[in-house]
């Protein structure tokens, strides 16, 4: 008897777990070219939002630099309303991730050296 009490909870918890899992992904490739002591976005805006089973915004991005030399800085950007972004992240080596409410965001790369630099890299965020 007591294990048909436990029974609707395990349900719930499966419920739970499969509706976190079934977030959908979704893997965005960028590239270009940035000028020296030059800031630009490299990929967005873009929109996180719960349509798709995600119980919150989860971006990811990385940038590599294509020939020689470092990659540029990456971060991520969200809209705080108005037109008006707001730095979330700072570039973890080639990497950038954030994790927070629904919105819109952004992936911005900054070269901080004095020559053009080409670059490549991904964004993956639940949609």
């Amino acid at each position: 008897m007591k294990s048909l009490t436990a029974l609707p909870f395990v349900v719930l918890m499966l419920m739970s777990a499969q509706a976190s899992a079934l977030c959908t992904y979704i893997t965005q490739s960028y590239g270009g070219i940035i000028q020296p002591k030059n800031e630009v976005t490299a990929y967005g805006p873009f929109t996180v939002n719960s349509a798709n089973g995600c119980l919150n915004a989860n971006v990811e991005a990385a940038v590599m630099a294509s020939g020689v030399g470092r990659a540029p800085e990456i971060y991520i950007e969200g809209d705080v309303g108005g037109g008006v972004w707001q730095r979330l992240t700072y570039s973890l080596g080639n990497n950038a991730t954030w994790v927070g409410p629904f919105g819109s965001y952004r992936v911005r790369l900054y070269n901080d050296e004095t020559t053009p630099k080409a670059y490549s890299g991904t964004v993956r965020y639940g949609r």
